[in-house]
């Protein structure tokens, strides 16, 4: 996308910091893509949701806390 275009925020959920910090490289090179936030559970993942309300959330269905089915079925409701 050129200059001035709307970008595409991400959040990333994933209990792995090293999963979280490749997604996070992958994307500053990307310009029409900014990540937004990041969590290490299902509960940061809510909240992740409820702050920058990503257009993409990556979510890991296993982590602590709440697990991603979990974040999933708050995220219908």
């Amino acid at each position: 996308m050129g200059p001035g275009k709307p970008t595409i925020k991400v959040g990333v959920a994933d209990d792995e910091p090293i999963y979280r910090l490749g997604v996070a490289k992958l994307l500053e090179a990307e310009s029409d893509l900014t990540l937004v936030g990041d969590a290490s559970n299902g509960m940061e993942a809510i909240l992740l949701l409820e702050r920058y309300d990503p257009d993409v959330l990556l979510l890991d269905l296993r982590m602590p806390v709440m697990d991603g089915i979990e974040v999933l079925s708050e995220i219908a409701k």
